[in-house]
């Protein structure tokens, strides 16, 4: 189990929902929390629920990930944690969307980019400081799947970007296993949880969302997230049905292989 007690830790996307759950936890196991958000007042109440720090940031400019990361080093010696948990919703379908929406850049800044930024900043303080960083990236059922249950919502490019960050953060973990680089880095693959960002495309009533998206509140997805980082786990879902949802590529990989003749070499 990891001890948080006295660790520094940075969580994006910390004005409500998972974040604010994450922040809350992590101080009740006594983590320093600084919680960051481009919403000034929601990032102000997370602040005083974890007895954290708040800061006001806008990540889809770029630099300001990493000036978070360098600034909190520079105020504290050091960054035990980054959860780069900021994210924007964005549903188009695709035959219909415009790509060169402006809002295509933000999605990809925020919700891919982001992280891969702040991997580079937390990596980086930690070779200069001699410490070991960890870095936990929220993606999504998207992430692996079509979920059943919004097929017909429109979430491809949304999607895309989710399948960027977990391929992203499998790269990550791989080079820095590989480049003995000091940074640990896992998953959360949430699916279904009560958020603003969930609400906003889907209603303000759980009750009313598809049965099969198993609705969970943020506290749950946050506990669930700090279980599988005690259990040191790569991936962590919070739904059982994402396995299931990924069964289909299997089958078809599997299948085309199998019509294409081919075998495996020896």
């Amino acid at each position: 189990m990891i001890d948080w007690n006295g660790q520094r830790v940075l969580i994006t996307g910390a004005a409500s929902g998972i974040g604010r759950a994450l922040a809350v936890q992590l101080a009740q196991r006594g983590a320093q929390v600084a919680a960051a958000d481009i919403n000034a007042d929601g990032v102000a109440e997370t602040a005083r629920l974890c007895g954290g720090d708040a800061l006001v940031i806008d990540l889809s400019d770029g630099a300001a990930g990493p000036r978070a990361v360098e600034q909190l080093v520079a105020r504290h010696g050091r960054l035990d944690a980054v959860f780069a948990n900021a994210g924007i919703g964005y549903t188009r379908r695709l035959l219909k969307a415009d790509l060169d929406d402006p809002g295509l850049s933000r999605l990809w800044e925020i919700n891919m980019l982001g992280p891969t930024r702040l991997a580079q900043a937390l990596v980086s303080a930690a070779e200069a400081g001699g410490w070991r960083g960890r870095l936990v990236i929220t993606g999504s059922e998207n992430s692996l799947s079509l979920p059943p249950s919004i097929q017909n919502f429109g979430n491809g490019l949304y999607a895309a970007a989710k399948h960027g960050v977990l391929i992203l953060a499998e790269w990550l973990a791989t080079e820095c296993r590989n480049g003995g680089k000091p940074l640990d880095v896992h998953v959360l693959l949430p699916g279904g949880v009560y958020t603003g960002l969930t609400a906003a495309g889907l209603g303000p009533d759980p009750a009313k969302w598809p049965a099969d998206m198993g609705i969970i509140l943020p506290e749950r997805a946050a506990e669930l997230c700090l279980k599988g980082l005690d259990l040191g786990l790569f991936h962590i879902p919070t739904h059982a049905h994402l396995i299931d949802d990924m069964g289909w590529r299997h089958g078809s990989v599997a299948a085309a292989t199998a019509a294409l003749g081919l075998t495996k070499q020896a």
